[in-house]
């Protein structure tokens, strides 16, 4: 017999003494295809490593899979235990505590309560320099409060085996979890929202949850303000682009008027000294020799 439900499969095999309980867990962001996948080679893997053992487990990054005589659905399981560690220290330590436990804290009274994804949550907390992510499970046989209880029993851990530690992950059979400072899980509606253990500095547009949702929505906002602040920038630097062409045409204007009302009082100054033929015949003495100066653009130049 085998059953399904998001990403949990439950398998059962022959009968009294001979009969074989199986489980599989994936995490809730895997796709099924990469869940298939994981199941598939975890099975192949206990097969060698334990061909003889009536109880085995193993753990992958992406599934769990573990079989026994014994029946195992509905029932919580909280050893054996796995941990792993971040080799790499927080500065902050205190803060860094105080905004790992609440988070781990809201994630696991949201996946205990179980979703349309199984009981599996995901979501982050902000600290000064650091962002926090981190992933809770159980495996979705089990009642709320006994998964509450496993998962709290495994936060206990983090201390005997993570303290300072930038990442964390405790497996157990029935439960599990992570954090780290680096995204590690894909964004799923799981991604829940977790309060931060300080506030972030203020915005536009201060955010209503430290999700990554709402950094994204968070940095769509400072986009738009840049956008605005840039369109503003280039008007203001439009207009006064305008203004110096403008400031550097008017001294080019006023020569030109100047050059122009010069050359008209030069004009009227030519028309006012105008004579008739006569009076200059006689001024030049019928055009002598003797009052020419000398030859211009247009003729001859007398006296």
């Amino acid at each position: 017999n085998t059953s399904n439900e998001n990403g949990f499969y439950n398998f059962s095999s022959g009968q009294g003494s001979n009969i074989a309980n199986a489980l599989a867990l994936c995490r809730g962001d895997v796709n099924s295809s990469d869940c298939f996948t994981c199941i598939n080679n975890a099975n192949d893997e206990l097969r060698n490593r334990c061909p003889y053992q009536r109880e085995a487990i193993i753990w992958y990054d992406y599934c769990m899979f573990r079989y026994t005589n014994r029946t195992i659905l509905g029932v919580a399981e909280t050893s054996p235990s796995f941990y792993m560690w971040n080799l790499n220290n927080v500065t902050n330590v205190d803060a860094f505590n105080q905004a790992v436990s609440s988070l781990m804290d809201n994630l696991t009274n949201i996946a205990s309560t179980g979703t349309s994804l199984g009981k599996f949550a995901t979501g982050s907390a902000r600290i000064p320099s650091l962002t926090i992510y981190a992933l809770v499970q159980c495996t979705p046989d089990l009642e709320d409060t006994v998964c509450q209880s496993c998962m709290s029993q495994a936060i206990g851990e983090i201390p005997n085996y993570c303290d300072r530690k930038q990442g964390c992950r405790v497996y157990r059979p029935s439960c599990n979890f992570r954090f780290e400072v680096e995204r590690f899980y894909n964004l799923t509606a799981a991604d829940t929202a977790a309060t931060p253990s300080s506030p972030p500095p203020s915005t536009a547009s201060p955010p209503s949850s430290p999700t990554t949702t709402e950094n994204d929505s968070n940095s769509s906002g400072t986009t738009i303000i840049i956008s605005i602040s840039a369109a503003a920038f280039a008007l203001l630097l439009i207009s006064i682009c305008i203004f110096v062409i403008l400031r550097l045409r008017k001294p080019k204007l006023k020569p030109q008027k100047h050059e122009a009302t010069e050359a008209v009082d030069e004009i009227s100054t030519v028309e006012s000294l105008q004579y008739d033929f006569n009076t200059i015949r006689a001024a030049t003495d019928h055009f002598s020799d003797g009052n020419k100066l000398g030859r211009g653009g247009f003729g001859a130049v007398y006296k």
